[in-house]
């Protein structure tokens, strides 16, 4: 089961991409899609949500785009996350509703998973899109070095 849809994992892609752009130049949606493979029309989707979330804002006219709306290393992968599945917890499990199971059964794994949602949460949101950012640099040097070695 992925911790991440799609959609979530698209809109993390596009926010690297616009990341990665020098300042005041921003990028139009088609080349956000043709870059990450991202189909068009599921992008614009995608980008109206960062946008109404306030991590992307869209620069109107010739030139125009999109931009970060604050810098990389003041939005966190948990911001990204959260525009589309709201500030919930990862819910627990429709099994743990009115099965017959023992009450304190039911609630040692509910415990559980509120620590686990926690911890992960406390992750995203100490993970900077400029960590992200300097993480794909390393790997991106790594790889051009590779056929050398």
């Amino acid at each position: 089961m992925p911790l991440f849809s799609a959609k979530m994992e698209y809109a993390l892609r596009s926010i690297l991409y616009l990341a990665q752009q020098p300042p005041g130049l921003p990028a139009q949606s088609r080349d956000i899609a043709e870059a990450e493979l991202i189909p068009g029309p599921y992008l614009d989707q995608i980008l109206a949500v960062l946008k109404r979330a306030g991590l992307v804002r869209s620069i109107r006219g010739v030139g125009g785009g999109y931009e970060l709306a604050k810098p990389a290393a003041h939005i966190t992968v948990g911001d990204v996350l959260r525009a589309f599945s709201g500030n919930r917890s990862f819910e627990p499990s429709e099994a743990l509703r009115k099965d017959g199971t023992s009450t304190t059964t039911i609630q040692c794994i509910r415990d559980f998973q509120q620590r686990t949602s926690e911890a992960i949460w406390r992750l995203l949101d100490s993970t900077t899109i400029q960590n992200l950012l300097d993480q794909k640099h390393l790997l991106d040097q790594a790889q051009s070095i590779a056929p050398y070695l």
